[in-house]
């Protein structure tokens, strides 16, 4: 018996979506009927841009619509925040194409890789080609991608993974999909904001499922945007019962209210430490008297002409050389004051001072040669103390207090050099070696001192049961770091980290799960029933 060969047309499975924009003015509905002289006089490409805005408009959900602050040009950017299937690219598609239909001019769209551009938001199934009129389509390239309209308006597109490419075009509006899938954010960003200078109000429409990232979180903090939230649900009748079956099970779980419902969860929820471990220093409290105060600085500077923390690197990936900018860290700088609390008496730390910087090397000796001389903690006037962190005001020298016992730098190439200058001026500083443990390693030595409720922070003398400004930068990097990535700075955790380890390793000691007095002793009734099992087996005869 000869096999059968079955031939399957998948595009028949998965057709784009149609629309019918056809305008027959003999069977205008009765409220356009005043209006049949006036629509006689347009060309059909013309009949066909006002189908289209009329029936996107009657298909739409409300949050697939521009908000009216955008819409009214009150706000530059819209975000539309949400879960997986919501429609967010039918909505992204439509508002660029009516955008370019209506304002002759140049446009961009940029996803995270090319074929994320040409196989999602041009040629998908509610991609570019699939909501624009065909009519109204004169040119279109598959390759570029790009698409010219009627009109002369030119919609192209762009990798966010080739941030270069968007350095010279410039254009009216723009459509960013899934940016918090974008290789390089802040670079692609950066140009496509140089470019964004056609027209008299350049906007951005902005469509994708959120991640915790620091450009995500930074990009909703601006006053010029305006965000829609929108679930997975709210598009239930246009997605199958077997979808939903399958996605169920992420409900109540973080990646289920990220996927979902389109939650910026965050970061600190995946940190090592939590934010409840840090003890808040009453503001109305005297600072205990310090045993011994340590400077940790994590140094950052570079030998070359500093240009405010940003320089030109060549990148190769792919066989591709591109030059994109990459932020230099900044110099960091935490104070630590160890001393006794709780009955009986133990070690505890406190965070005293925190800033970071970017420094050149001159400015850096100068800035720890003036700084060292701060004392801390009992008699000191806490007045004088409280809310004047290092960075702000010159600093007057005091009698009282405790001042600094030790400056710990790490001995990388740039701290190794720092050591040495100091050394030069008779001021001696202790070099950190982390050996072979990683940062994510480093916080985990240290961690026990805050799940035992050893590590303080100064409470706010103006937001009450709220941390020092100055230290919310420290506490939000320990709480935040859950490995490599997850911050765009962790240099204040650094110098935390090996301030922590020499505190530890030279006062505090290792620390262990405090015992529990029940388990304790069940532990011990256990033990002497297994002591008595073993006697009643004893031989009688010896």
């Amino acid at each position: 018996m000869q096999s059968q060969v079955v031939s399957v047309n998948f595009s028949s499975l998965h057709r784009k979506v149609e629309f019918n924009y056809e305008l027959d003015l003999e069977k205008l509905p009765k409220p356009l009927q005043q209006f049949r002289s006036d629509l006689e006089s347009f060309t059909p490409e013309e009949l066909q841009y006002l189908r289209w805005r009329m029936v996107w408009k009657s298909l739409a959900r409300q949050k697939q619509l521009p908000p009216k602050e955008f819409d009214q040009f009150l706000k530059d950017i819209w975000i539309i925040r949400s879960g997986r299937g919501f429609g967010k690219t039918l909505a992204g598609s439509n508002w660029l194409g009516i955008e370019g239909a209506t304002y002759p001019s140049m446009y961009c769209v940029v996803a995270p890789t090319k074929d994320d551009v040409r196989y999602t938001c041009f040629e998908g199934p509610t991609g570019l080609y699939a909501v624009i009129p065909p009519q109204l389509i004169v040119d279109k390239n598959l390759a570029l991608p790009s698409i010219t309209l009627w009109n002369g308006s030119i919609i192209r597109g762009f990798a966010g993974d080739a941030p270069e490419r968007l350095r010279g075009p410039q254009h009216a509006a723009g459509w960013l999909d899934e940016i918090a899938s974008w290789m390089y954010p802040d670079d692609a960003w950066d140009n496509l904001q140089f470019g964004l200078r056609l027209g008299p109000h350049p906007r951005l429409c902005v469509t994708g499922t959120p991640k915790p990232s620091i450009f995500i979180r930074d990009l909703m903090k601006r006053t010029d945007v305006i965000i829609t939230v929108g679930s997975t649900y709210e598009n239930r009748e246009n997605l199958t019962a077997s979808y939903f079956k399958n996605v169920a099970k992420y409900e109540g779980t973080k990646i289920g209210r990220q996927e979902i419902h389109g939650e910026v969860l965050d970061p600190e929820e995946s940190g090592w430490v939590k934010r409840s471990q840090w003890r808040m220093w009453p503001n109305d409290k005297a600072l205990p008297k310090f045993q011994f105060v340590l400077m940790s600085l994590d140094t950052a500077f570079t030998e070359e002409q500093h240009d405010k923390g940003r320089r030109v690197r060549a990148v190769r990936q792919k066989n591709e050389v591109r030059e994109r900018q990459q932020e230099n860290d900044p110099s960091a700088c935490t104070v630590w004051g160890l001393f006794k609390y709780d009955t009986p008496p133990v070690y505890h730390v406190m965070l005293l001072d925190a800033w970071q910087e970017w420094l050149g090397f001159p400015q850096l000796i100068k800035r720890v040669k003036t700084e060292r001389l701060r004392r801390y903690g009992e008699p000191v006037n806490v007045s004088t103390f409280r809310g004047k962190p290092m960075i702000v005001g010159p600093y007057k020298r005091s009698p009282q207090g405790k001042k600094i016992d030790v400056i710990l730098i790490e001995t990388k190439s740039s701290g190794i050099s720092l050591i040495q200058s100091l050394a030069a001026e008779e001021i001696l500083a202790e070099g950190y070696d982390p050996g072979d443990l990683d940062k994510l390693a480093r916080l985990h030595v240290v961690s026990p001192l805050w799940s035992h409720g050893r590590v303080w922070a100064i409470e706010s003398d103006q937001k009450p049961r709220e941390f020092r400004n100055w230290a919310e930068p420290v506490i939000s990097q320990v709480c935040t770091y859950s490995g490599e990535g997850s911050l765009k700075h962790d240099d204040l955790l650094d110098t935390s980290t090996q301030g922590l380890k020499t505190l530890m390793d030279n006062f505090i000691g290792a620390l262990t799960i405090p015992k529990d007095p029940e388990a304790e002793k069940l532990k011990a009734q256990i033990e002497r029933a297994k002591q008595l099992k073993l006697k009643s087996r004893e031989s009688p005869y010896g």
